[in-house]
C-alpha cells in the first residue's frame, strides 16, 4: 500500500515538473486591467489565461470581447472589482490617478503603466514580463519590435504632419506624445512640435499658416470632403494634393493605442511618408528639365 502511494505521488511531482511555463503562470497572478492598450500588451505576452475582467472599451484582441467586463475605462465598478480578488490591477493614464487611488485605500495592488513614447513602450513590455513571470515571451516581443523599428527607412524629405484628434474643438498633438512619436519614428514631422501639453486645442489659423503636406484624422464620423470644405483650408498643400487620411484610411487603434500594434500604424505610416517624398522628388526633377 505504502509503495502504491509513493509512486502516484512520484507520478504526481513528475506530470508538474513537466508542465510548460505558461501552464504553471496562467493560474496566478489573477489580473484585472483597466487599460485596451495594457490589455493587449498582456495578450501578445500570452498572458489572457491571467485575465479576470477587462474594461469595455478592451475590445482586441477577439478574446477580449468575451472577457468578463468591469465597467468603463472613465467609470470602472469598483465593487465587482474587489469582489473578484484580483492579485493585480493594471491601469493607465494620469487620468485614472483618482481610480488608483481609491483602489489602493482599499488594499489593491495596482500597477500603472503609461507610455510616452516607444522607448516608454518596450520597457513595459520588459515590466509586465516580470510581473507575469513571462521574461522570455517578453524579450522575443522586445527584439522583434525593436527589429522592426530599426528596418524603418526615413524619407530624406520628411513631410509635414499634422495630426487631428478632434475637430471641435480642434484639437492635436505635441511631439512629445506617443503619437508625435509614431510620426517621428515614421519619418514625418509634425508641425506642432512644441504645446502647452501632449493632447492639445490649437486654432484653424495655426494649422492654416503651418501648411502641413499630409493630415491625418484619428476619429471617426468624419470624411475627406469635410476636411477639404473647411473655411480657408484650400491652400494647404495636404488638400491640394489629396493628402488626408481618416479612419477609413488607417485604423486610429493602430496609432493612438500605445501598445504592441502601434508598429503596424509606423509601418503604414512610413510607406505614405516615403510615398511623398518619393513624388516631391519626382516633380522636382520634372521641374529642373
Amino acid at each position: 500500500m505504502k509503495k502504491s502511494v509513493f509512486l502516484i505521488l512520484i507520478a504526481i511531482i513528475i506530470v508538474y515538473c513537466s508542465k510548460t511555463e505558461t501552464e504553471i503562470t496562467t493560474l496566478k497572478p489573477g489580473l484585472i486591467i483597466l487599460s485596451p492598450e495594457i490589455a493587449e500588451i498582456v495578450c501578445t505576452l500570452d498572458g489572457e489565461k491571467n485575465i479576470l475582467a477587462v474594461i469595455n472599451e478592451c475590445d482586441y484582441p477577439e478574446i477580449l470581447k468575451s472577457t468578463e467586463k468591469v465597467g468603463s475605462f472613465s467609470s470602472p465598478n469598483i465593487e465587482k472589482i474587489v469582489a473578484l480578488q484580483p492579485d493585480m490591477i493594471f491601469i493607465s493614464g494620469l487620468e485614472q490617478e483618482v481610480i488608483k487611488n481609491k483602489l489602493n485605500k482599499l488594499g489593491m495592488k495596482v500597477y500603472q503603466f503609461y507610455p510616452n513614447n516607444i522607448n516608454d513602450l518596450i520597457k513595459i513590455f520588459e515590466d509586465i514580463g516580470k510581473l507575469l513571470n513571462k521574461e522570455n515571451s517578453s524579450l522575443k516581443i522586445i527584439n522583434t519590435f525593436q527589429s522592426e523599428l530599426n528596418s524603418i527607412i526615413i524619407p530624406e524629405n520628411k513631410p509635414k504632419i499634422y495630426v487631428e484628434i478632434y475637430n471641435n474643438p480642434l484639437m492635436t498633438v505635441s511631439t512629445n506624445s506617443f503619437i508625435g512619436d509614431i510620426i517621428e519614428k515614421s519619418g514625418g514631422k509634425n508641425i506642432f512640435q512644441n504645446l502647452p501639453r501632449d493632447y492639445c486645442r490649437v486654432s484653424a489659423e495655426s494649422i492654416i499658416e503651418k501648411n502641413p503636406d499630409i493630415i491625418i484624422i484619428t476619429y471617426s464620423g468624419i470624411v475627406k470632403s469635410e476636411i477639404k470644405n473647411r473655411l480657408g483650408w484650400g491652400n494647404v498643400n495636404a488638400i491640394i494634393n489629396d493628402r488626408i487620411y481618416t479612419p477609413e484610411d488607417i485604423d486610429p487603434d493602430l496609432l493612438i493605442r500605445a501598445g504592441p500594434r502601434c508598429i503596424d500604424g509606423i509601418k503604414i505610416l512610413s510607406i505614405i511618408f516615403q510615398n511623398f517624398s518619393s513624388s516631391n522628388l519626382r516633380r522636382s526633377l520634372g521641374n529642373e528639365k
